[in-house]
């Protein structure tokens, strides 16, 4: 336990904030730490928002398809003008038998106290097994 709450100290405070908004279930928490210009790009998925607009949009997307998602950031750091946020992503996909839990890396690069990019780093196939999914899955109506 001492380790784990050490490694959690660590998490840099726009990394902590930006998990934290994920889960707290309004949309315009995480879009308000996104400059206007921001873009955020899921790399397992291949998906680019842009603007706070767009953040917005991603995260209600991900609400609708995962319930009880959630971040748990377990560790990072922080460089000049970027931030690394280590954590455990979690939820259960809409109609999958199971829940998943899996790692999940966000590179975020900073203008000021704003987020300018965001870019997260987790395995699709790793969330699809743990859900009890076929590898080829994709969401309804995509």
């Amino acid at each position: 336990m001492g380790a784990a709450k050490h490694e959690k100290d660590r998490v840099p405070a726009i990394g902590r904030r930006w998990a934290a908004a994920w889960t707290t279930g309004d949309t315009r928490d995480l879009a308000r730490l996104y400059t206007k210009d921001a873009v955020y790009t899921d790399r397992a998925v291949n998906l680019v928002f842009r603007g706070p607009e767009g953040v917005e949009e991603w995260e209600t997307g991900s609400h609708q398809l995962i319930e009880d998602l959630g971040f748990e950031a377990t560790g990072g750091f922080r460089g000049r003008d970027g931030v690394v946020v280590e954590g455990v992503f979690t939820g259960h996909i809409v109609g999958a038998p199971r829940p998943f839990a899996v790692p999940l890396v966000t590179v975020l690069r900073l203008r000021g106290n704003l987020i300018q990019s965001s870019n997260d780093y987790y395995n699709r196939t790793e969330i699809l097994s743990d859900s009890g999914l076929p590898a080829d899955w994709t969401p309804p109506g995509s």
